[in-house]
């Protein structure tokens, strides 16, 4: 893939990868027929109004918070869509994963996340999903190209 630097890129131009590891050593796998993934950062904003600023408001970010959904098909015997699915009906730190976006400029975005699966099957005519939700946990890394 030819690396963008100037205008707009198609989201699938981006490639998203978790990391298959167990070790110390990331191991970052592409998760097969992802045909979505939107993620949101939510800001944590409070909001007081001062004597001082003659009733005006006045206003501070004080945190901020990473989470989203992902949905595709399920594929048998692709490393990063075996190891999400795997995720299924984990629970505490077993629902964990790292993720890793790179975007067509290189630059990425790396995060930690809570997994959790929404689907199991669907209609007949339909092929197996695979897609849930992810909960940010700590601060997000992001490299610039």
């Amino acid at each position: 893939m030819a690396t963008v630097t100037v205008g707009q890129f198609a989201v699938s131009q981006c490639t998203v990868a978790v990391n298959t590891s167990s070790s110390g050593t990331a191991v970052w796998s592409e998760i097969a027929d992802l045909e979505e993934v939107n993620l949101s950062v939510e800001n944590n904003i409070e909001t007081w109004y001062s004597i001082a600023e003659e009733g005006w408001q006045n206003a501070l970010l004080t945190a901020k918070a990473l989470s989203g959904s992902f949905s595709g098909k399920r594929t048998l015997g692709d490393t990063g869509n075996d190891f999400l699915d795997g995720k299924r009906f984990a629970i505490g730190k077993d629902a964990e994963a790292d993720f890793k976006i790179t975007f067509p400029n290189d630059a990425t975005l790396e995060f930690t996340a809570i997994v959790g699966i929404t689907d199991i099957l669907g209609a007949a005519t339909n092929v197996a999903p695979l897609s849930g939700d992810l909960i940010g946990k700590g601060k997000p890394t992001f490299t610039a190209a």
